[in-house]
């Protein structure tokens, strides 16, 4: 899988009222508190695998993509499902990963432009900067548009090129949101299947 190496993400949310967004930090405990919300009980979700998944899942492709990647925890879960919903000029619906330009810079949502920024020793104040302008005006402008804003900060040359090719990048808020909606769809078949298994052994 393309997950960068560590235990949390970000998402970024409008603060509202002309007051700006701010960079939330998504750790384990935020996801176990999410996972409770819905339904999910943690241990169970822990005990899903990709083919529970699979199973849940509504659409050809998704089985696809989550046969392909095989992923194990919640942020790989999460870009798996992200990959359906992200959408690259040149590329097919769902297949970006199978792209090399893709393996060194995963860009499926609008908070990696702000993670891979920070990586590559961007500001965070930059970093945010580039993000909005990109989650504000990255789909509706003029290329070139796009390309003056991206070599006035000095974005390196191969994630501006992703950039450039991406006509479309949701939120991550969205993309948890969807995952979760899987998630719960597969607890619930995965907690059936557990009964019936302990009721097929109660007859024996």
């Amino acid at each position: 899988m393309f997950v960068r190496n560590r235990g949390y993400r970000f998402i970024i949310r409008d603060l509202g009222f002309n007051s700006g967004c701010t960079a939330l930090c998504i750790n384990a405990s935020w996801i176990n508190g999410l996972l409770g919300e819905h339904g999910v009980d943690p241990v169970t979700f822990r005990k899903l695998s990709w083919q529970d998944l699979a199973e849940a899942a509504g659409t050809g492709i998704s089985r696809r993509i989550l046969s392909d990647l095989r992923p194990a925890g919640f942020w790989q879960m999460c870009d798996a499902v992200s990959l359906l919903h992200a959408d690259y000029a040149g590329s097919e619906k769902g297949m970006a990963y199978r792209n090399s330009w893709f393996k060194e810079y995963p860009i499926l949502v609008e908070e990696d432009i702000y993670e891979i920024l920070l990586d590559e020793g961007f500001s965070q104040e930059d970093a945010m900067e580039i993000t909005l302008w990109y989650r504000q005006h990255g789909e509706s402008c003029d290329r070139s548009e796009l390309r003056d804003m991206l070599e006035l900060y000095d974005v390196p040359a191969d994630i501006s090129r992703i950039l450039m090719n991406a006509a479309h990048l949701p939120s991550r808020e969205k993309m948890i949101a969807e995952l979760m909606k899987l998630l719960k769809k597969s607890a619930s078949l995965f907690e059936r299947k557990q009964i019936s298994y302990r009721d097929s052994r109660e007859v024996c």
